[in-house]
């Protein structure tokens, strides 16, 4: 008996060294595992937010200058710099976040800053508006855009 419990003690006294070294050492910050980036087809994006505009928050990333050249429709712009202010106000669950921007690089780094804010609900558009353009899907600019024509 009580050998049974010296070794219970070892286990526990074993768990709680290895639980310390972790979280108190740089260890913790130590990916083991790489993080992934989902990324998802325009057009099959497209498809499924043309029916269900209601799941996702649409998001381009780059400046508004460059937004309001043109932009994919139905998307709305919170540039890179303002995540920091406004991530607090996005969604984490209900609604799926799609992140574009040029190219796919700048949606990446948002992917990963909010990813790391604790959002799972993340898809970043594949090859951003360029691929999106390529694959024909809509876009807008701002004397198209909505909100332009309706005067809000």
């Amino acid at each position: 008996m009580k050998s049974t419990h010296a070794i219970l003690i070892v286990v526990v006294a074993t768990a709680i060294a290895v639980m310390l070294a972790i979280y108190l050492t740089p260890l913790k910050h130590l990916n083991l595992v790489a993080p992934e980036t989902k990324d998802i087809d325009p057009a099959e994006f497209w498809a499924d937010y043309s029916a269900n505009p209601e799941k996702y928050m649409f998001i381009d990333v780059r400046q508004t200058a460059d937004y309001d050249e043109n932009h994919a429709k139905g998307s709305i712009n919170i540039p890179i710099q303002k995540l920091f202010e406004q991530h607090g106000e996005l969604p984490k669950s209900g609604k799926t976040i799609v992140l574009i921007c040029t190219g796919g690089s700048l949606s990446g780094v948002a992917y990963g800053y909010l990813e790391h804010q604790g959002f799972l609900n993340l898809l970043r558009i594949k090859g951003g508006l360029r691929n999106w353009i390529i694959e024909g899907m809509p876009i807008e600019n701002a004397s198209t855009s909505p909100d332009v024509e309706s005067g809000t």
